[in-house]
């Protein structure tokens, strides 16, 4: 029986901790875990025969941290394949039949764009090499597991599945929130690893069994929508430090009466995470014996479209509704920004539309005589950090569409493909690597028609292509294609003709509104008519202008005549253009163009800036008042204050790290500009703080980020990197007269240095405070060793702004 075939019926069991428990056999050993698949394979051996005399069903290779990139800060990046191949083997030859090697891929400990500065390509590659190793050393399934960001994982489900014929199961870390580092929540993360590619998702890591319970539990009724199995492996409790050691409070026995209570939920693979040991998994394998599991079969489904923060139903009830102006076939202001390398249109108008209530954006730059794959690579990563809602990748540039798709997080929609041979050939390849929902235009080379016979002909014969080339009807969206009515009389009718019949098939449907209306007068009036009789014969979503359309249930005068022009009541719309015209004298409606603005001061603008993360515009702002402002009075009423929000926006859940990394690079830019003007006074660092990693933990992503806020706020920060000795600290802080050493540790491992740091500094009598922080650490840890704890780079401003006050 396969794995995903055994997963089906029954509940399998994971083990537990690998790295603590080599350890534990190896206390004087300090190096690559990894490494020890050469060197010491035979303790390897030793933890995965222990697993299985536990119960375990499914063992992990020795890797979570292999991927070249993290091997890469041992020196060992070159033989990422071997030593994941010789992990394999190891655990290949201790298991037996109906036990399962499971490859461990770990997250790479970088961030990737748009958050970060590494590449798809190059995160792709590192992943690559460990799965290779992994399916050629004969690992069973692959397992990618801790993820915090969304991108990353679904760019290893992409090295998984394009290199192996392997089932891959992914895992996402989340916070008591039920929320990710970058801010994604529970059930769109998980779909959208699901519609990516992985065949079981779930959660590891973080948390202990209570915790994730209540997540879960909270979830619930979308969680059973999925049409995947769900994984589940838990810390044993939150990690405590007793007698300078790292310890796990959860028993056995407690870990496992939990797990039963989540193994009612529905999940399908249980085990244990950090503390775990032999011990819980007996623990875990004996009281799920008792379970009475349910059998059920997993038709995998496509049902929501998501971005890094939202999911949108795409098989609900709810009409979906597609912002169309970001697109610069209507819009010149756009495209000449495009031209330009500007974003400033973007910006707005992606903004405004999510407030009108825009489910999902269109993006479009295709501009005659720009780079269009650098345009739309600097569109995504702009809107990736600006809204929430999901996106429309529209282009029929293949090149343009891989690139974007694997800069976004989420599962967009790509608008389009086409009955044409040539769209297929080069399109189809590309949409079946990244689980996105395609638009598919009921043309082909015998050109667009208006006969609703003719369409429905094209659109079946798209369907089947794509279920051919194994695009199943749930990832697919029918466009009718929207003909003028006023050039193409009856096109409204048989367009609708053309809706009705798909919905009857369960396809979904989506139209480009405002072209029903071209060539007339008060065209809403017709897009919201057209609208109204579209929805009610079954159309899923529209490209809309959120500004405009409404959803009508009574009609008024005009639209009572744009229904009967519509109809065909009104050959060459004669009524309703009279209507109009007859209403022109007398209806004052004056655009917002036209309306008086109330304009901001320059402060005020550059302070909005700052907050929204504009990049594109702050330098150019701080050059053009600079001459009517002080240098003090932009710093601190603009840059600062804007900074100040930032940080209240994320302390209260409205940001999340890419909101707050955009922030802090537009507040750089500012302040780069305006450093040279302001007096020695003011630009006088306000404390000297030296900040690092502590000693082999080489996890440095959290630090990266609080350094950078700490320059920010106009901190003189010295970073020395991560993987840092206590004498070289202490060296460098007496070196620069430092007020503040700041460490941070993602290790339970690694914690204890920070323990032997503060004892240092206490017996040496210096007079450096500490501050420490990091995944976990916590407030209880930093009061028993005598340190300031900050839980994130916001609060760790605010900490040392106040110790500093002291």
């Amino acid at each position: 029986m396969t794995f995903l075939e055994k997963i089906q019926n029954q509940i399998l069991i994971l083990d537990g901790g690998i790295g603590s428990q080599l350890f534990k056999k190896l206390p004087e050993y300090h190096g690559c875990l990894e490494l020890l698949n050469d060197i010491e394979p035979g303790t390897v051996k030793q933890v995965h025969h222990e697993y299985i005399l536990a119960g375990a069903d499914v063992i992990e290779t020795n890797t979570f941290g292999g991927s070249a990139i993290k091997l890469n800060q041992y020196g060992l990046a070159e033989r990422c394949y071997e030593l994941n191949k010789k992990a394999a083997e190891i655990v290949k030859s201790v298991i037996t039949d109906g036990q399962f090697a499971a490859g461990s891929v770990g997250p790479s400990g970088v961030l990737m764009e748009p958050m970060g500065e590494y590449t798809y390509n190059e995160v792709y590659e590192s992943f690559k090499q460990q799965i290779l190793g992994l399916r050629d050393g004969g690992a069973d399934v692959i397992i990618i597991e801790t993820m915090s960001d969304l991108q990353e994982a679904k760019t290893a489900i992409n090295a998984a599945k394009q290199n192996t014929k392997l089932p891959v199961i992914c895992n996402m870390t989340f916070d008591l929130n039920g929320k990710t580092l970058s801010g994604t929540g529970l059930f769109t993360a998980l779909a959208a690893l699901n519609h990516h590619g992985a065949d079981i998702v779930g959660t590891n890591c973080g948390l202990g069994p209570e915790e994730i319970l209540k997540i879960l539990t909270a979830n619930i009724e979308e969680l059973l929508l999925l049409e995947c199995p769900v994984a589940v492996w838990a810390n044993a409790g939150l990690p405590q430090i007793i007698e300078g050691k790292t310890s796990y409070s959860q028993s056995p026995e407690e870990f496992a009466a939990t797990n039963f209570k989540i193994a009612e939920l529905g999940i399908n693979l249980i085990g244990g995470c950090c503390g775990t040991t032999p011990d819980h998994i007996r623990s875990l394998k004996k009281i799920l014996m008792e379970f009475n599991y349910k059998k059920r079969k997993f038709n995998r489904t496509y049902n929501y479209a998501v971005s890094n923060l939202k999911h949108v139903s795409m098989n609900s009830q709810n009409f979906i509704k597609i912002g169309e102006r970001l697109n610069p076939t209507a819009r010149k202001a756009f495209g000449a920004e495009l031209s330009e390398g500007s974003s400033l249109f973007l910006r707005r108008e992606s903004i405004t539309q999510q407030q009108e209530g825009a489910d999902i954006l269109d993006i479009n730059v295709g501009v005659p005589g720009i780079d269009e794959i650098k345009a739309m690579q600097k569109s995504i990563m702009t809107l990736s950090t600006l809204v929430s809602t999901p996106l429309m990748i529209d282009s029929d540039n293949p090149q343009v569409i891989e690139e974007a798709l694997k800069l976004y997080a989420g599962i967009p929609i790509v608008n389009s493909i086409n009955g044409k041979s040539s769209s297929f050939e080069k399109i189809i390849p590309i949409l079946k690597k990244y689980g996105c929902f395609i638009l598919a235009l009921c043309l082909d080379e015998s050109g667009i028609h208006v006969s609703a016979e003719k369409r429905i002909s094209i659109g079946n014969d798209i369907i089947h292509k794509l279920n051919a080339s194994g695009i199943i009807n749930s990832r697919i969206i029918i466009d009718p294609l929207m003909l003028t009515e006023s050039a193409e009389p009856g096109a409204a009718g048989e367009t609708l003709k053309v809706i009705k019949y798909f919905k009857s098939k369960n396809i979904k449907t989506s139209i480009g509104l405002s072209n029903i209306s071209f060539g007339l007068p008060e065209r809403k009036h017709l897009n919201n008519v057209f609208l109204k009789l579209a929805v009610e014969n079954g159309l899923s979503m529209a490209i809309i202008n959120t500004n405009t359309v409404k959803f009508i249930n009574e009609l008024n005068e005009f639209e009572k005549a744009a229904l009967e022009f519509l109809e065909g009541k009104d050959p060459m719309a004669s009524k309703y253009i009279q209507l109009c015209n007859a209403s022109a004298g007398s209806t004052v409606t004056a655009p917002d163009a036209d309306k008086e603005k109330i304009t901001a001061s320059p402060i005020d603008e550059i302070r909005e800036m700052i907050i929204s993360g504009n990049t594109d515009s702050i330098e150019d702002a701080v050059k053009k008042h600079i001459s009517d402002f002080s240098a003090e009075d932009i710093m601190n009423n603009a840059l600062l204050k804007g900074l100040e929000t930032v940080g209240e926006y994320y302390s209260s859940g409205k940001y999340f790290l890419p909101q707050m990394i955009a922030s802090a690079n537009a507040m750089k830019k500012g302040f780069n500009l305006l450093k040279t003007h302001l007096t020695s006074k003011s630009a006088s660092s306000k404390g000297t703080i030296v900040i690092c990693t502590v000693e082999g933990d080489v996890h440095d992503i959290g630090k990266n980020i609080v350094a950078m806020m700490f320059e920010n706020h106009g901190f003189q920060v010295f970073d020395l990197g991560k993987d840092v000795k206590n004498i070289d600290i202490l060296t460098k802080a007496k070196e620069v007269n430092a007020d503040i050493i700041c460490l941070s540790s993602l290790l339970t491992t690694t914690m204890p240095k920070m323990k032997d740091l503060a004892e240092l500094l206490k017996t040496g009598n210096f007079s450096f405070k500490l501050m420490i922080g990091g995944a976990v650490v916590t407030q209880n840890y930093a009061d028993s060793i005598g340190a300031f704890y900050s839980k994130d780079a916001v609060e760790a401003v605010a900490t040392a702004k106040k110790i500093l006050k002291n």
